[in-house]
């Protein structure tokens, strides 16, 4: 992993730690310790935010690091530019499903830190929502390397909660179409 990413990661994290924000890393670099490693030029992490108080972060986190505008504004995302430059997404929780991202959060190892990052099935889960030809890349990979791990129950029970909500049964047909393509592999 390049140094100004980890430099990145750990400038959001101390800032997370001091202001006691539950957080799991995802993104690339979650994929990095479920899938296969590929490179990444910003850092995401989802924040626990009690009562949605989105307006109060972003005011935080836009003091301690230079706000990045976005295309598109959304409450959720706080995007910002660490100290060296590197973009750092903070994807602010709702209630529901993403609770549940917190709850089953590992700690990991990165070089010096200790992080939390999403399991692998969220980061699946997460990954299909956003349902981008890299994400599909991704989601394979953490099959891959995962395979005999994974709760698949836990998985096709969310996506096919979210492919009803956003009217999108690509999702389902699409993950089972990987899922048996990899299976004829075994």
């Amino acid at each position: 992993m390049e140094k100004k990413i980890l430099d990145a990661l750990e400038s959001a994290i101390s800032f997370l730690q001091e202001y006691n924000y539950r957080y799991v890393v995802v993104g690339g670099l979650a994929n990095a310790a479920w899938g296969t490693v590929r490179a990444t030029r910003d850092v995401d992490i989802k924040v626990f935010i009690e009562d949605g108080r989105y307006e109060e972060f972003a005011e935080i986190a836009y003091k301690r690091f230079t706000p990045r505008q976005l295309p598109v504004t959304s409450p959720l995302i706080v995007s910002v530019l660490a100290p060296n430059s590197v973009r750092v997404d903070f994807l602010l929780s709702i209630p529901g499903y993403e609770t549940t991202i917190f709850e089953r959060a590992v700690q990991h190892k990165l070089n010096h830190l200790k992080i939390w990052i999403c399991s692998q099935e969220d980061l699946i889960i997460q990954k299909a929502i956003a349902n981008r030809d890299q994400d599909w890349l991704d989601i394979k990979g953490i099959l891959i390397e995962q395979m005999d791990v994974l709760d698949y129950a836990y998985i096709q029970n969310w996506l096919s909660q979210f492919a009803e909500a956003l009217e999108n049964p690509d999702l389902i047909q699409r993950y089972s179409e990987l899922r048996k393509e990899l299976k004829s592999f075994e």
